[in-house]
């Protein structure tokens, strides 16, 4: 998980070089970003980003709980990731070429939320799996 969380702040807190005729402006619209990746749903840059945004964060979710069990429930989940990814984008605000975007925030809140849905249904399947193996036949 801290490697992820590294690499993600590495590639996220770097200046970036956008594209010729790229241009970068922060968001502070809700719902904005989002719209525009709906409208380009077969673009690879703009599935990228929001892939990107989704799975920056979803470690928090998934290994967060399990490297601190303090962190285990939603509320304590969605409070973390909202303040990283918050701190992330008031970051952006002075590194050259970078955006901050209020939907990035939305989204990765949503990846970790992703997280910790794959975690709480894979620890419900595996106590379902002791569950059974633990029941004998008479």
């Amino acid at each position: 998980m801290v490697i992820w969380l590294a690499a993600g702040l590495y590639v996220t807190l770097q200046p970036f070089e956008p594209a010729p005729g790229q241009v970068v402006d922060d968001n502070f619209v809700l719902f904005r970003t989002i719209g525009i990746y709906l409208a380009n749903i077969g673009s690879p840059f703009w599935m990228g980003q929001l892939v990107g945004n989704l799975l920056l964060l979803l470690p928090v979710g998934l290994l967060g709980p399990i490297a601190l069990p303090a962190m285990n429930g939603w509320i304590r989940v969605f409070l973390i990731a909202f303040a990283i990814s918050a701190a992330i984008e008031v970051a952006q605000l002075w590194i050259p070429n970078r955006s901050a975007d209020v939907d990035d925030v939305l989204v990765n809140v949503a990846g970790a939320m992703l997280g910790y849905a794959i975690l709480t249904i894979a620890r419900l399947g595996s106590g379902s799996r002791r569950a059974s193996s633990s029941t004998t036949e008479i």
